[in-house]
């Protein structure tokens, strides 16, 4: 039971951290965008999304490390495909971003397929 909820906070981890990361980046509705290529990269710098993400994949990296010496590998690696979900649904209803039926389908499909590799 432990080693399931590692693996589903380093799953939401990488979730939040990918979340942190785009609006970071400023890509979401109503965001300045920095002018230039040194503008962008100061304005990364100093971005509280940005410093946030990296907190959390801190996190992430101690969860997994914690994880990995609890359960094979060949189960915790694809058991992380679950954040490609994840990050699908975190984009639709956190970034209110448009997500195609095609795509809905996939993130099924790699549900499923997340579930017949790892379940025991």
């Amino acid at each position: 039971m432990l080693t399931l909820a590692l693996l589903l906070g380093t799953v939401l981890c990488d979730v939040a951290g990918q979340v942190c990361f785009k609006r970071g980046v400023g890509h979401h509705p109503g965001a300045a965008r920095p002018r230039g290529c040194l503008g962008g990269v100061f304005g990364l710098l100093g971005s509280w999304w940005i410093a946030a993400g990296v907190s959390i994949y801190v996190v992430e990296f101690i969860l997994w490390f914690a994880a990995l010496s609890m359960t094979p590998l060949s189960i915790a690696f694809p058991f992380m495909a679950l954040s490609y979900c994840g990050v699908v649904v975190a984009s639709r209803f956190v970034l209110d971003e448009r997500v195609p039926p095609r795509r809905w389908f996939a993130t099924a499909a790699v549900a499923v397929g997340v579930a017949m590799v790892c379940w025991p």
